[in-house]
């Protein structure tokens, strides 16, 4: 079992209904896509302040989580942020690179800063989901909201993938590790491809495997929710 289904069959909000939680998770991501900065950065504490009580996650642990999708962010915020002219002015800050400069406009720090507190908020609120309803009532939920069965059944599936993906990348990397594979720059890059290589295909073999086991149990295309 993830870490992230441990908490999220443990939680203090289990017993609350999955559909009431989804409903209010809607509806916080609908007020943070139309309310200003402000707001979105009272949710954001709110929010996950709420979500360590209700999950007893340690605050490091969960900082630590919100640095996982970080680099997007950073990336989508200074891509608006900084544009390029081949004439000074209109900029707040300005640099000269190859005969054109290269600034922050006001109107992209506006742009910049309100995209960073929506995606962080709309971030927090989708932690706190996914940290309180377990998958099977996810499940549960989306076929009560009459989603179609291809759409739950593909979803189902991918979710089972990636437990099937964590564990054989922990089996491999535990062994590199005992033959002290990541010891020295050049054994890591070689133990990383080989990584890599095994991973994609011992996936392969464990999914052909599933296959299999479901042909044996005369699987008709149709998975039971």
């Amino acid at each position: 079992m993830l870490l992230i289904d441990k908490i999220a069959y443990e939680n203090r909000l289990i017993e609350l209904s999955p559909g009431l939680k989804s409903i209010l998770y809607l509806v916080l991501l609908m007020i943070c896509f139309l309310t200003p900065p402000i707001i979105q950065g009272s949710i954001s504490l709110i929010v996950g302040i709420t979500t360590i009580y209700v999950t007893r996650v340690k605050v490091r642990r969960y900082f630590k989580w919100l640095l996982v999708p970080a680099p997007f962010l950073v990336i989508s915020i200074l891509t608006i942020l900084f544009s390029i002219s081949p004439r000074s002015g209109g900029f707040i800050f300005e640099i000269s690179l190859f005969n054109h400069f290269l600034g922050i406009t006001r109107a992209s720090l506006t742009t910049g800063t309100r995209l960073f507190f929506r995606s962080f908020s709309c971030l927090i609120c989708t932690y706190f989901f996914i940290l309180t309803v377990p998958f099977n009532q996810i499940l549960l939920v989306m076929k009560r909201a009459h989603f179609p069965t291809l759409l739950i059944e593909l979803t189902m599936l991918m979710y089972r993938f990636i437990f099937i993906f964590a564990d054989e990348f922990l089996i491999i990397k535990r062994a590199q590790d005992m033959r002290f594979g990541y010891r020295g720059l050049k054994n890591s890059y070689q133990s990383l491809g080989a990584l890599i290589k095994i991973l994609f295909f011992q996936t392969f073999d464990r999914f052909n495997k599933m296959i299999l086991s479901l042909e044996m149990k005369f699987f008709d295309g149709d998975f039971p929710l």
